[in-house]
């Protein structure tokens, strides 16, 4: 498959998800950029064995994040379902 392809693709599919979830993973990205940053710092490697109030911070970040994926995909469905007729659109 060619890169134009792939890319096309891509832009297809990112479309197509729900604007929460857009939101979610956002927020998941921010979250493990942050938890990347907590267990790097090297001020923070002297905790012997428990996690800090940075490290535990990004991870609720990214718990968040995933609750907003999962949101954004269920508030979809239901809008989905409550279209005239029940189904979906068929270009989704």
């Amino acid at each position: 498959m060619s890169r134009v392809a792939v890319i096309e693709r891509v832009s297809e599919t990112t479309h197509q998800v729900p604007l929460g979830s857009k939101l979610g993973f956002a927020v998941m990205v921010l979250g493990i950029a942050a938890d990347l940053v907590a267990h790097l710092d090297p001020a923070l490697a002297n905790h012997q064995g428990g996690m800090t109030g940075p490290e535990l911070s990004a991870h609720l970040v990214v718990f968040v994040g995933m609750a907003l994926v999962l949101i954004g995909v269920l508030v979809d469905g239901v809008r989905l379902r409550r279209r005239p007729g029940g189904d979906a659109p068929q270009g989704r």
